[in-house]
């Protein structure tokens, strides 16, 4: 697997576990939910547990994982936020031996209850979309 597709897929693998009330992701959602309540809208910190170590498991490298969340925008609904999530770790080895710092940046909306927020959403469409039988069903 080449490294854009890597990143791709370990973003991705991230997000969808956040969805999830999986133990994986607590420690991450822990970070999204402070950046929500800061006053300054951030978090920092370092990234421990199971969720840390599968992404160390990915990258071939023991360093700390350290984890940045900024709000970028809030929502009208309230405890609800678009953030910026960065995953960066030291030490990452490449195919040609060297050691590089390595990052992970994406956005998502998020609320303190880890649902996604209504806002913006036309759930009349959405309900009747997936209300919908395939072609090929009676």
């Amino acid at each position: 697997m080449n490294i854009p597709t890597k990143i791709l897929t370990m973003a991705l693998c991230f997000f969808a576990l956040l969805g999830s009330e999986d133990i994986l992701a607590a420690d991450l959602k822990h970070y999204l939910i402070m950046a929500i309540d800061a006053h300054n809208g951030q978090s920092d910190g370092e990234l421990t547990g199971p969720m840390a170590e599968y992404f160390k498991a990915q990258t071939r490298s023991s360093a700390p994982l350290k984890v940045q969340v900024r709000t970028v925008s809030k929502f009208a609904e309230a405890g609800c936020a678009r953030l910026q999530a960065t995953l960066m770790q030291d030490e990452v080895p490449t195919q040609d031996g060297m050691k590089i710092p390595f990052a992970v940046r994406y956005e998502l909306n998020l609320c303190r209850n880890g649902q996604p927020p209504t806002e913006g959403i036309d759930l009349d469409s959405v309900s009747s979309a997936l209300s919908r039988r395939p072609p090929n069903q009676k």
